[in-house]
C-alpha cells in the first residue's frame, strides 16, 4: 500500500498522547504512588504533564502537510478558502462545544474560579493562548488550540514555500523565524506563558513533522543520509540535559522545541510499523485505534468530565463505594468523548476525496474504522 495510507500508526500515537494527558490530569501516577507507597511511580504523571502535547504538535504538522500532498503532487497551489473552511469546521465546532461545557461545569460544581464575560470573550475567539489573564483558566487544556489554530493560519506560508522553492528551504525559513523570535522572547526580563509558547517560537517544530511527512511521500532516503542521522541524535544529546534543566527560566524557551522535535524519530518508527498494524488487527489494537479517531474529543472535554465526575460523585455516593465510583467514572471518559467524536467532530469532517488506496481499505479486513480523518 501506499506510503499515503498510514493512518492507523498516526492514530495509534494519537492515542498515546490523549491518554497521557488523561493519565496526568487524573493523577494516576500520583494516586498508585500513594496507594502503594512506591513514591517513584509518581513521576509517570510527566508523560503527560511535558511530552504528550508536543507529541500532539509534531503529529499535527505531519498530518496537515499530509492531506495537502495531492495538490504538490499536481503542482498546485493551496486552495485557501477549501483550506481554512476545512480547518475550521474539524476544529472550532468541538472546541466551541467543549468550551461551553467547561463554563456549565465550573457553574455546577461551583469551582473556585468564576467565569467572566471577558474570559469567555477571549475563549470564544480563540485569544486565550496569546493572554496571561486567561490563558489558562476555563479549560487548563484549550490554550493550545489557539497555538494550533495560529499554525493552521501559518501553514499556507510554508505550503507557498515548498510548491515555489524546496521543502528544504520552507523548513529553513522557520527555523529562520523561529530562532529570531526565540531571541527576541528571550531578552525579556520575565518570560510568561503566552511569550513562552508563541507560535512562532515553535513554529519550525511544528513544520519538522510537515517536513517528515513530505519526505517520507517523494524522498524516503533522505532518512538514511548521514547529515539527517547526526542531526537527530544532536537532538538526542541536548533532549536529555534539558529534562534536567528545562524549570530555568531562559532555557524552557529552547527545551519546548526539543521536547517537540524528539518524537520525530518514534513518528518515524511507527510510521514504518504501518504494514503489521494492518495485519494484526487484534481487539486491543482497535480499542487503542478507536481512542486515537477521538484524540480530540478526549483532550477537549476530559478537564470538565473529571471535575464534574468528582463532583457527582462526592455528592451522590456514600464515602465507602467513592472511590469505586471515581475508578468507573474514569473508564467512561473515554467512552463518552468517543461519542463526541461520532456526533460532533465526524459530521464536520469532509472524506469526498476518495483514493484507490483508500478504496483498497475500505474494502479489505480493516473496516471503516481506520479511514483518514486528518
Amino acid at each position: 500500500m501506499s506510503k499515503k495510507s498510514a493512518y492507523i500508526s498516526v492514530d495509534v500515537l494519537r492515542a498515546i498522547a490523549a491518554l497521557g494527558v488523561f493519565y496526568y490530569h487524573t493523577h494516576i501516577g500520583t494516586l498508585l504512588a500513594n496507594y502503594s507507597g512506591i513514591k517513584a511511580i509518581r513521576y509517570t504523571d510527566a508523560f503527560g504533564a511535558t511530552f504528550a502535547v508536543p507529541l500532539f504538535f509534531l503529529i499535527s504538522g505531519y498530518c496537515i502537510h499530509l492531506s495537502n500532498i495531492k495538490y504538490l503532487e499536481q503542482k498546485q497551489s493551496l486552495p485557501l478558502k477549501k483550506y481554512y473552511i476545512k480547518r475550521f469546521l474539524r476544529i472550532y465546532p468541538p472546541y466551541l462545544l467543549a468550551l461551553l461545557a467547561s463554563i456549565a461545569t465550573n457553574v455546577i460544581t461551583d469551582h473556585s474560579y468564576h467565569v467572566s464575560i471577558p474570559d469567555v470573550i477571549y475563549h470564544t475567539l480563540l485569544l486565550q493562548g496569546f493572554s496571561q489573564s486567561y490563558f489558562n483558566k476555563i479549560n487548563v487544556v484549550l490554550w493550545t488550540i489557539t497555538t494550533e489554530m495560529a499554525f493552521y493560519i501559518l501553514y499556507p506560508i510554508f505550503y507557498h514555500l515548498r510548491l515555489k522553492y524546496s521543502i528544504n528551504k520552507a523548513l529553513l525559513t522557520t527555523f529562520i523565524v523561529s530562532v529570531f523570535s526565540i531571541a527576541y522572547v528571550s531578552t525579556m526580563t520575565t518570560i510568561n506563558l503566552p511569550q513562552r509558547f508563541f507560535v512562532l517560537n515553535i513554529w519550525f517544530a511544528w513544520c519538522c513533522g510537515a517536513w517528515i511527512a513530505d519526505n517520507y511521500i517523494f524522498n524516503p532516503q533522505v532518512f538514511k543520509h548521514k547529515l539527517i542521522i547526526f542531526a537527530y541524535l544532536l537532538i538526542v544529546i541536548l533532549f536529555t540535559p534539558s529534562l534536567f534543566f528545562m524549570h530555568k527560566t531562559g532555557l524552557q524557551i529552547v527545551t519546548d522545541q526539543l521536547d517537540i522535535l524528539i518524537w520525530g524519530g518514534p513518528l518515524l518508527w511507527f510510521l514504518q510499523l504501518e504494514p503489521w498494524f494492518r495485519k494484526n488487527q487484534s481487539l486491543v489494537l482497535k480499542i487503542v485505534v478507536s481512542v486515537g479517531l477521538s484524540s480530540y474529543s478526549l483532550y477537549l472535554f476530559h478537564e470538565p468530565l473529571l471535575s464534574l465526575k468528582n463532583y457527582l460523585v462526592h455528592q451522590l455516593l456514600p464515602p465507602v463505594i467513592q472511590p469505586f465510583g471515581v475508578a468507573v467514572g474514569v473508564l467512561f471518559i473515554p467512552v463518552i468523548t468517543w461519542f463526541s467524536y461520532q456526533y460532533v467532530e465526524k459530521p464536520f469532517i469532509t472524506s469526498k476525496r476518495k483514493t484507490q488506496v483508500d478504496n483498497e481499505i475500505q474494502n479489505s479486513n480493516i473496516g471503516p474504522l481506520f479511514n483518514d480523518t486528518i
